[in-house]
């Protein structure tokens, strides 16, 4: 049985430019996970830091692009239940795990 990984073109890749088929390869080691982890919250970080500075521009008159402040609001927000999502799937893994008789 054969698993793919997830293709681009579902969105995912617009929040999170990652090379998918880049971390594939690095897989392997035990430090890979956290690798992965950190720099999706590092990368949701940056996209909350840059709504942030759109709503500030915003308020101070600086910007009037309403359209683009949205964006970036809804693009953080989708990539912080994204990241959610992550951590309660692997929350669910580890307990699965936890819950095997050895």
């Amino acid at each position: 049985m054969v698993i793919k990984g997830i293709q681009s073109g579902y969105g995912i890749s617009q929040a999170f430019p990652v090379d998918i088929s880049k971390n594939a390869k690095q897989v392997g080691g035990t430090g890979d996970a956290g690798k992965f982890v950190g720099e999706l919250v590092n990368k949701v970080n940056d996209l909350q830091v840059k709504a942030d500075g759109a709503i500030q521009k915003l308020a101070t008159g600086e910007s009037k692009n309403m359209h683009e402040v949205m964006l970036a609001v809804e693009k953080s927000g989708i990539s912080f239940q994204f990241l959610t999502q992550v951590r309660n799937k692997a929350l669910e893994s580890y307990q699965e795990i936890m819950r095997m008789q050895v």
